[in-house]
């Protein structure tokens, strides 16, 4: 599928825009790529595909050729497509960058546990039950990861005391 224009995703926007009350009957190129937010060749272009016309040496558009042409393709599905492939990108390009941020933590466990025992801040509440105290996100992931490293260093003796076998 070819790539779509950019200005798609904002079809509702330019739609509001130019059927605002006191919109001006013509547009030229210019107001064109002003409200399409295009350079001149791409604006002639959309003039050209919405059955804009040459007086002289300028292109002008009726509003009213203009709105049929930015429904027409609001109806045919192309621009909800590019806005929900705008919503797709972002959402990635969000998710990216969360996972970037994640990365950048640093979680260092409180010293190495030459035991199976549990540091102070994770207490042993019952058969089943651990309380885990902590100040942030990752004072919580380092208590965990204390937690995994006295399972690790010992663990038939974490499973004895711990896991109830």
């Amino acid at each position: 599928m070819p790539k779509l224009p950019s200005w798609y995703s904002r079809v509702p926007e330019i739609l509001a825009s130019i059927e605002r009350p006191g919109a001006p009957p013509l547009l030229d190129r210019a107001a064109v790529e002003q409200l399409f937010g295009v350079r001149r060749r791409q604006a002639i272009r959309i003039l050209s595909a919405a059955e804009g016309y040459q007086a002289g040496k300028t292109f002008i558009i009726e509003r009213q050729a203009l709105c049929d042409f930015l429904n027409g393709i609001e109806k045919s599905g192309a621009a909800p497509e590019a806005r929900a492939h705008k919503r797709r990108i972002a959402a990635a390009l969000n998710e990216v960058a969360n996972f970037a941020e994640a990365q950048r933590v640093e979680i260092r466990p409180g010293g190495a546990l030459r035991h199976p025992g549990l540091p102070p801040s994770i207490e042993l509440l019952g058969p089943g039950k651990l309380q885990i105290s902590y100040s942030g996100a990752e004072d919580l992931l380092a208590r965990v990861v204390e937690l995994a490293s006295a399972a690790a260093n010992d663990f038939p003796a974490f499973r004895r005391i711990y896991g109830g076998k």
